[in-house]
């Protein structure tokens, strides 16, 4: 009989695809094999030949029995993560992602700190950021890399109309204008975001130039400790002007689609994350001959940088704490997912920008790298303080359509600008107070806070 999982989660992904290294077999036959199975489920597609091979040989090679499951998920992978802890069928390790912060609360997640040895500690010291991976002293995921967002355009474009990379968000619009009514006709066009899902979309575009330019992330205030979105306003009317100029149908694009027109060449601008883009462009959508990409900082509203542009520590993995092979499930993770040489040549290879300086000293970084100084972490990309909502998800619960929902509706022009950003500060504090007065919140404020 198949795992309960993978008959629920069939019912839940049926609209998905999900892409696997290895099948998930029966209980009996693991056990009938003798091996010790460790699975690890992950969202990243653009190094899944990289890592799948690297398992491979630790399967046919370790000596302890061990044999690894690398399943690779590409939608509704928090959804399956709560399924899969619900039902008791959670894989031994998980990709980090925002569910994090749901979960470490419940006892969900393994303290990594009694797994380490000195010579691992050492190594990794430098990647634990107290309040994020470290909190209380426990270690809960290991960031072996680092992501930040920024403005992919196509080269080959911009030369072909004499166009300078924009630096503010007037000349990004003037640009997608230009590209579309010169190129439409050839179906090329300025600009795209993948906005089938707004939190996708809008979280690697958006949300970092609002924070870039007010210092307020996620709507939050926190030299004031409330929500204020009205902040948020010209960077929606920008925004509502440049979506005119994009990619027909943005409104149903998922990123890899996306990625592919970008690739053959058919979309001058869009927004994403460095640790993906050299990988896919390399491996995943392999550019078109004579198309090239580059990269560049997102650009404000004024081009005045404000404030600090959150990055993202990727990848990262969390152990579930109720795993029955906790000690193979170490040894596989520390010897493949862990392994410095392993990670220099998964930053060579372009796969990912690696945030250990013991990786970092031993790497010769790729000619993309050295081509685009702005794939690598600058001192405007920073890590924030935690939100409220990302620090209590289960006190601060917002009523209704949620920030980037909404956000992408009034850029759609369903909700009026003025209306919808106030709707969304009253809802956010409303939810706020709740959780501080029902106990399950607390107030996170910081006089003159600044980035």
């Amino acid at each position: 009989m198949k795992k309960t999982i993978v008959v629920l989660l069939a019912c839940l992904l049926i609209a998905s695809t999900v892409f696997a290294a290895g099948t998930t077999e029966t209980k009996a036959t693991e056990l009938a094999q003798g091996k010790t199975v460790i699975r690890i489920w992950t969202i990243d597609r653009h190094d899944a030949t990289f890592w799948t091979k690297k398992f491979k040989e630790y399967n046919e090679s370790n000596t302890d029995n061990i044999e690894v499951k690398y399943e690779i998920y590409s939608d509704n992978y928090q959804q399956a993560i709560d399924m899969a802890f619900q039902t008791g069928e959670a894989p031994d390790i998980m990709k980090y992602d925002d569910y994090y912060f749901k979960y470490t609360g419940q006892g969900k997640f393994l303290d990594l700190m009694p797994m380490l040895d000195d010579a691992t500690k050492k190594m990794v010291e430098p990647v634990m950021f107290e309040g994020h991976n470290l909190d209380n002293g426990k270690l809960y995921y290991i960031p072996t890399g680092n992501t930040c967002m920024r403005l992919f355009y196509n080269k080959t474009i911009f030369d072909r109309l004499g166009l300078e990379v924009p630096t503010t968000l007037e000349e990004m619009v003037d640009a997608a204008k230009t590209v579309t009514a010169k190129l439409s006709g050839e179906g090329i066009y300025g600009f795209a975001c993948n906005l089938k899902s707004p939190t996708s979309g809008l979280k690697r575009s958006f949300e970092p130039m609002v924070e870039l330019a007010t210092d307020i992330r996620l709507g939050y205030d926190f030299s004031t400790g409330r929500y204020d979105f009205s902040k948020h306003a010209p960077v929606v009317n920008a925004w509502k002007e440049l979506i005119k100029y994009g990619f027909p149908g943005n409104e149903s694009l998922d990123i890899d689609p996306l990625r592919s027109q970008f690739a053959v060449g058919k979309i001058a601008m869009y927004f994403s994350y460095t640790h993906a883009e050299p990988g896919v462009y390399t491996n995943q959508f392999p550019m078109k001959e004579g198309q090239d990409w580059g990269c560049a900082y997102i650009p404000t509203p004024s081009g005045v940088i404000n404030g600090g542009s959150y990055f993202n520590v990727t990848p990262a993995f969390l152990f579930n704490a109720a795993g029955k092979n906790i000690s193979s499930a170490w040894k596989a993770y520390s010897s493949v997912l862990l392994n410095p040489i392993n990670l220099k040549e998964h930053f060579e290879q372009g796969l990912g920008i690696s945030l250990i300086p013991q990786v970092i000293d031993m790497t010769n970084m790729g000619q993309k790298y050295k081509e685009n100084k702005a794939l690598l972490k600058s001192e405007n990309d920073v890590l924030w303080p935690l939100t409220p909502s990302e620090k209590y998800p289960q006190g601060v619960v917002v009523e209704g359509t949620g920030m980037y929902d909404t956000l992408g509706a009034i850029i759609a022009g369903q909700i009026d600008v003025e209306k919808g950003l106030a709707d969304l500060t009253k809802r956010y504090n409303k939810a706020l107070d709740t959780g501080i007065k029902d106990g399950l919140a607390q107030p996170i404020i910081l006089p003159g806070f600044s980035h």
